[in-house]
């Protein structure tokens, strides 16, 4: 398991290993809901996380694909 650095979602500060990492645009997140850019609120795997909230899009906001 190699460590891929800090989740790159702003306000997520949570380690990436390379198990459980979701990659989008060359970029490490923790989860799949950080790397779609938390779509209809989906919310980070790290309970209590803020980045759920700093992140959440515009309702109306299409979500990034693939995710």
């Amino acid at each position: 398991m190699a460590d891929m650095g800090t989740c790159a979602c702003p306000g997520c500060e949570y380690e990436v290993s390379s198990e459980e990492a979701a990659i989008y645009e060359g970029k490490a997140y923790c989860c799949s809901a950080c790397a779609a850019g938390h779509p209809e609120g989906m919310v980070c795997k790290h309970e209590d996380c803020p980045c759920t909230e700093l992140n959440r899009p515009p309702s109306g906001e299409l979500p990034k694909e693939q995710f």
